[in-house]
């Protein structure tokens, strides 16, 4: 995985997590073939939606399985909350680390 995809990861991840939802993680639709075979005129923008929302949810859990220090730094970066004293170097760290991990679960 290369990086500028991982920081566009880290921006849907970012407004995910800034939203505030209550739904169980089902698509408000369900992807199927209309009668006859057609597909819906949408169905590729609903595709890539559910595919978007699977990709935020493996990189909130590879996030949240980063070392403390890493997890702080991303949040800090991200989520706008306190920086610590070693900021720049676990954050660094933490993209390292993601750059790994995310890279191993997410192929797109």
């Amino acid at each position: 995985m290369r990086l500028d995809r991982l920081e566009a990861l880290l921006d849907d991840w970012t407004q995910w997590m800034k939203t505030d939802s209550h739904e169980l993680g089902y698509p408000k639709k369900s992807i199927l073939l209309s009668s006859g075979g057609e597909s819906s005129h949408d169905v590729f923008e609903q595709m890539i939606e559910v595919a978007d929302s699977e990709n935020v949810r493996i990189l909130d859990a590879c996030v949240d399985s980063l070392p403390d220090t890493q997890k702080k730094a991303v949040y800090a970066q991200h989520l706008n909350l306190k920086k610590t004293m070693f900021h720049e170097r676990d954050y660094s760290l933490a993209l390292d680390n993601l750059l790994t991990i995310v890279g191993r679960r997410i192929h797109a």
